[in-house]
């Protein structure tokens, strides 16, 4: 545990220098690689080999959207862009609460995919900590004085059925 731990401290550290203004303060890249071992801190990912990543954007192709999916893929999860009219029973038909989250774009409906993630149990995630702060989403990845962050909206957690690790939340910003 202690080198998960030092594994992550390293990487939030690697991530001072390179975030940008605006909704999305670190990359694509980046917020993937953080995400993913962020899911090795949560009691229903950390075992599973396989991650899928429901990316739910305002279409299902466009650069943004693009930039998110082959990040994912780079780290050796398995993104699938759909948009909310998208998220059905259909597409959850093979996906579980240990193997899949839902990577949330901005100027989506929101409602719709908070419910399809509880209903579903699937974690939320999303490259704008502001949907975190509205409680939206569950985690993200942000910049504080020029030094990354995890933020965890804990009431959205919940709902979703996700529990991180006490090391983790140590070093996150919680949104109660």
């Amino acid at each position: 545990m202690r080198g998960l731990i030092l594994t992550f401290s390293v990487t939030l550290f690697a991530l001072v220098a390179t975030g940008a203004g605006g909704e999305t303060p670190v990359d694509s890249d980046q917020q993937c690689s953080m995400f993913k071992r962020i899911f090795s801190y949560d009691k229903h990912l950390r075992e599973s080999d396989k991650i899928v990543v429901l990316v739910v954007g305002q279409t299902a192709d466009g650069a943004d959207v693009e930039a998110v999916v082959s990040a994912f893929r780079d780290k050796k999860m398995y993104p699938a862009p759909v948009t909310v009219s998208g998220l059905t029973s259909d597409l959850t038909a093979t996906l579980s609460q240990q193997s899949t989250v839902v990577y949330v774009m901005a100027g989506v409906d929101y409602a719709a995919v908070e419910a399809f993630a509880a209903n579903h149990g699937f974690l939320t995630i999303s490259g704008t900590p502001t949907l975190v702060e509205s409680g939206r989403v569950s985690v993200s990845v942000d910049l504080e004085n020029n030094r990354p962050q995890v933020v965890v909206n804990m009431a959205r957690l919940t709902i979703e059925g996700h529990e991180l690790s006490s090391e983790l939340l140590k070093l996150a910003r919680i949104i109660r």
